[in-house]
């Protein structure tokens, strides 16, 4: 393995697991400890990491919470200003003639406020509030998949939705979240959303996770992704360091 990959795991254990020691780091990579401490200097130099006795530990020691999901009309009216600045940049990204799609959820539906003065766009979506919201600009060609509605949240789901989804080809995915933490990456409260959700990921070029910091270091019920898997974190200014960090070591944009 070469030490630039031996570094990113060393640093993703140190931040999921909040700690690392150099004894068990040396016997899983079969190197020396002089090493496994170099590699360790070299993350407290640009990650930030805490050096200690025997090893390193995560400079905040994240606690996450547990939530449940929420009304959608709630939902709207939480964080508006920052959500409204986050789907400002994240309509900036669009371009003519782009194929983008749009899962469910209060921060992505405002992407819709921010389009304007195209010719031609393709949205798919989830959900049905974006889908009545995009109707109303002629330029949007709106696809979306049948199934069965989950009212609390507006959004499609089931096998149906998943099959007429996987007949795409999107340039752009704005991925809305509900709780991100480094432990377990995206999460959602409801088992039905997850693989239709996930689904969106593998028909997607480009990826984007669109959230405010609010969603940060919370946890809910159902894993849906890893956070590795997306090309930029659009948020907001609160955005927390660690997780910044986690950004760096995958090479993700942050905007």
């Amino acid at each position: 393995m070469l030490y630039i990959d031996r570094r990113k795991e060393i640093l993703e254990t140190i931040m999921k697991n909040g700690s690392a020691q150099v004894s068990e780091l040396a016997q899983k990579y079969d190197v020396g400890e002089v090493t496994i401490r170099r590699d360790l200097k070299y993350l407290k130099q640009n990650y930030n990491v805490k050096l200690t006795y025997g090893g390193a530990i995560a400079n905040d020691n994240q606690i996450f919470k547990s939530i449940m999901e929420i009304e959608l009309s709630k939902k709207r009216t939480q964080n508006l200003e920052a959500k409204r600045i986050i789907a400002k940049k994240a309509a900036e990204l669009i371009e003519e003639g782009d194929t983008i799609a749009l899962n469910a959820g209060s921060t992505v539906e405002l992407i819709l406020d921010y389009i304007d003065n195209f010719q031609s766009i393709n949205l798919i979506t989830l959900s049905l509030n974006i889908a009545i919201k995009a109707s109303t600009k002629p330029f949007i060609n709106v696809y979306m998949p049948g199934g069965k509605l989950r009212s609390l949240s507006g959004s499609f789901y089931g096998s149906d939705a998943e099959a007429f989804l996987e007949k795409f080809s999107v340039d752009k995915l704005f991925y809305g979240v509900v709780a991100v933490c480094l432990k377990s990456g995206v999460t959602h409260p409801s088992i039905d959303e997850v693989n239709v959700n996930r689904v969106l990921t593998q028909i997607s070029r480009k990826k984007y996770l669109v959230t405010d910091s609010s969603k940060f270091d919370k946890i809910s019920l159902v894993k849906m992704t890893d956070l590795d898997i997306f090309d930029a974190f659009i948020v907001d200014d609160d955005f927390p360091e660690v997780y910044r960090n986690i950004a760096k070591l995958h090479n993700i944009e942050v905007i």
